[in-house]
This record gives C-alpha cells, sequence and structure tokens, in this order.
C-alpha cells in the first residue's frame, strides 16, 4: 500500500514536471515568435502608416536607397523586397500591404523583362514566408507548396519559422539598418562569355503571369492607390543578350501604363544600364548604382 502510494507520488511529480517543461517551452517559443516577428515587420515596413511601399525583389532591394528617399521627401516608405519571389509571390505581399498598410498612397512595383518567367527563380522561396503563418492567405500559400511535415512542423513550433536570414533581416529592422550590402563591380568579361555560351536566363513570359500581375494591379487601382511601375536598370549586355524579347517586354509595360490612369511606367536603363561601372553583377546595382538610381527616383517623385 504504502510503495503505491509512493509510485503514485512520484507518477504525480513526473507529470507536473513534464506538464511545467511543455509549458515554458510554448511561452519561449512564443515570446521568440513575438520578437523576431516584429522586428521583420518594422524592417519591411509593415503594420504602419507609411503613404509609400516599394515592393519587389533583391533587384529592388539593392536598388533604391529607402532611407534617402524618406530624408528627402519627408515621408515614410516601407521597403517589402523578398530574394526570388515570383508573381504570385509578389501579389502576396502586396495583399499583405493592403490588409496591413492603411496610408498607402503609392505603390512602386518594381518590373523587368525576367518577371514573368517562371523558371530561374528560387524554388523554395515560399519558406521566407514562414514568419507570416498567422495570417490566412500567407497560410493557405505555405500549406500548397510545403510537404506536409514541413508545414506542420513550422506551424506548431513557431521559432523554426525562421532561418538565419530571416533573424538577419528582424535584428536589421529593431536597428534600422537598410545598407546596400553588395560592394563590387559587374565582370563584364565574364558576362560576355556567359551570355556567348547561352549560359543565362532566357526571358520566357507566360499568359499566366501576366494575368496575375494585372490582377494584383487591379487589386491595387480598387484601393485608389497610385502605382510606379519602376524598372531599375540592368545592365545592357545582359539585356541585348536576347534584344528583342527585351524590348516586347518594355512594350507590354508601356501598354500597361495607356490602360491605366493612375500607373506610370519608369525605365532607367536609358539612363544607366550602359555603364558596368553601376552594377554589381547583371541585374544588381553597387552602392554607387543605388546612389544615382535613387537620386534620380527621388527628383522624380518631387516633380
Amino acid at each position: 500500500m504504502i510503495k503505491k502510494e509512493i509510485k503514485n507520488k512520484l507518477f504525480k511529480d513526473y507529470l507536473k514536471k513534464g506538464f511545467l517543461f511543455l509549458l515554458l517551452l510554448i511561452v519561449l517559443d512564443n515570446g521568440v515568435n513575438y520578437f523576431l516577428l516584429n522586428g521583420l515587420y518594422a524592417y519591411y515596413g509593415l503594420y504602419t502608416d507609411n503613404e509609400i511601399a516599394l515592393v519587389g525583389h533583391s533587384h529592388l532591394m539593392l536598388g533604391i536607397d529607402k532611407v534617402e528617399m524618406e530624408k528627402e521627401l519627408h515621408v515614410k516608405v516601407s521597403k517589402y523586397t523578398r530574394e526570388g519571389v515570383n508573381i504570385v509571390e509578389r501579389d502576396l505581399m502586396i495583399d499583405q500591404l493592403l490588409e496591413s498598410n492603411q496610408q498607402l498612397k503609392l505603390v512602386v512595383y518594381a518590373v523587368d523583362a525576367w518577371m514573368f518567367t517562371g523558371e530561374g527563380l528560387s524554388d523554395n522561396s515560399y519558406k521566407q514566408f514562414y514568419p507570416f503563418m498567422g495570417e490566412k492567405t500567407i497560410n493557405d500559400y505555405v500549406f500548397g507548396n510545403a510537404a506536409f511535415g514541413d508545414f506542420w512542423q513550422h506551424q506548431i513550433i513557431k521559432s523554426s519559422r525562421y532561418n538565419e536570414g530571416l533573424v538577419s533581416g528582424s535584428f536589421r529592422g529593431y536597428l534600422k539598418s537598410w545598407d546596400n550590402l553588395k560592394v563590387g563591380v559587374l565582370d563584364t568579361v565574364a558576362l560576355n562569355s556567359d551570355i556567348k555560351k547561352g549560359d543565362f536566363r532566357k526571358i520566357v513570359s507566360t499568359n499566366e503571369n501576366r494575368k496575375t500581375f494585372e490582377n494584383t494591379l487591379k487589386k491595387i487601382t480598387q484601393k485608389n492607390i497610385n502605382i510606379i511601375l519602376l524598372y531599375v536598370p540592368t545592365s545592357s549586355i545582359y539585356n541585348n543578350a536576347e534584344i528583342g524579347k527585351f524590348n516586347s517586354e518594355i512594350t507590354y509595360f508601356k501598354s500597361i501604363e495607356s490602360k491605366f490612369s493612375n500607373i506610370k511606367f519608369l525605365d532607367y536603363n536609358e539612363l544607366y544600364s550602359a555603364k558596368a561601372s553601376l552594377f554589381y553583377d547583371r541585374i544588381h546595382l553597387n552602392p554607387k548604382g543605388q546612389k544615382l538610381v535613387t537620386g534620380s527616383f527621388i527628383e522624380y517623385l518631387k516633380k
């Protein structure tokens, strides 16, 4: 009888300790998620009263200095850019902005000749959206792309939603750091050699991607928000690799401008694409290029 009572007491103690341990894990997991998520919100400018939003991938991330824009225009700017995002993911990002930022007056949507080409972008870019799985549209998108076990692991253990890049982005949000980190100059010899060998991303636009893009523009328009389709320059060597297709994409963007009264297409290729010293690689500007293009864009907005 005494032994049974001792066993029962030990079992209750183990159960109590197990429950407290689990409770501690849940509190710690939610605390880490809360901290990192709010850092990302600050980094991307989500859930703010900012009036301008820059949306795109690394091409825009390295192309425009949002801090300089805020300083010169005296207006707060959200810079929501994610590496390797496709057209559908940009649509998700716009949904997030329209839902979280109620004071938006202008969306600057980065465009380029390869944006309607599905191939060549990151196959795992959906993982960048793990931190936002608390939002239904994001949760549904991740569910549709992630493996079953992968989805539920990140659904249950929230701190597992953050990789090194996302943690870095979160801390940069708290530190208010949006510096351009790609320092260097385009190797034109290597780029010419790659193009000669056919080793470059081809322009293969699809009607499906164009339709998604135009639906995104309609959603923004319905909110009475102005749009600038901003073409941060890409190297003329790269542009000329398929010059016919490249020019066709430019013509398409101009046709979009003519369809919507609230949309302007701004193309900086004519001014800067031939200046190799402004590029880090075929599509990304280095700090010198970023400074020039940002300055030109600010002057345009001031007018």
